[in-house]
């Protein structure tokens, strides 16, 4: 896999870059954003629909409160409201992104569909097609990576062991990944996190 974003996407990822990564997950959008393309190249989903929903699907953060982005990771929050601020981003990061698709001319048949993977990329249930299963499969790829998994915890509660147990228990559920491919892959990504923080 390269950690390069392809050249065609890089006037878009440049102007979204002010919007990424508000809370405390610097590298969330870059690394979303590669293995979108890894993903989308191995599944034969689109990348022109795949990488741009990758990089603008967590802008909308940004026009949330501190206390609203990082209350998503604590576990005294109540559900409903949790929901009601994954439910918030992705409005505004539907509102955003619109924004920056227009100014770079995005073909409009193009932007609705990558509009559409964004406006319920973290609360859809099921998949609506290969595209949508690339990026939501890369969004929680980052979870399993280490960079990503260490971010997480630092923003949560929880102790190495108990994030580990979680991230486990997600794999398997039913609808939590669209590709084999990427269960496989975080198959091996929580054995190398087990390997190398619960080792004793």
């Amino acid at each position: 896999m390269q950690y390069k974003i392809l050249r065609k996407f890089l006037p878009l990822w440049n102007l979204a870059l002010p919007l990424q990564d508000k809370r405390n997950d610097k590298g969330h959008a870059f690394l979303v954003t590669i293995y979108a393309q890894d993903i989308a190249k191995k599944e034969g989903a689109d990348l022109d629909i795949v990488v741009p929903a990758a990089i603008l699907h967590d802008i909308g953060w940004s026009k949330l409160s501190e206390k609203e982005r990082m209350s998503v990771f604590l576990h005294d929050v109540d559900p409903a409201e949790k929901k009601r601020i994954r439910l918030s981003h992705q409005e505004e990061s539907v509102f955003l992104a619109v924004e920056l698709l227009n100014q770079l001319d995005y073909p409009p048949e193009d932007s609705a569909e990558i509009l559409a993977i964004i406006s319920e990329h973290d609360t859809r249930e099921g998949f609506l097609h290969k595209n949508d299963g690339a990026m939501r499969d890369a969004d929680k790829l980052w979870r399993f990576d280490e960079y990503g998994f260490l971010s997480d915890h630092l923003n949560g509660v929880g102790t190495l062991e108990e994030d580990c147990i979680d991230l486990e228990k997600k794999i398997e559920m039913p609808g939590f990944f669209c590709f084999d491919s990427s269960k496989r892959q975080v198959h091996h990504l929580l054995e190398a996190l087990k390997q190398k923080f619960l080792s004793s």
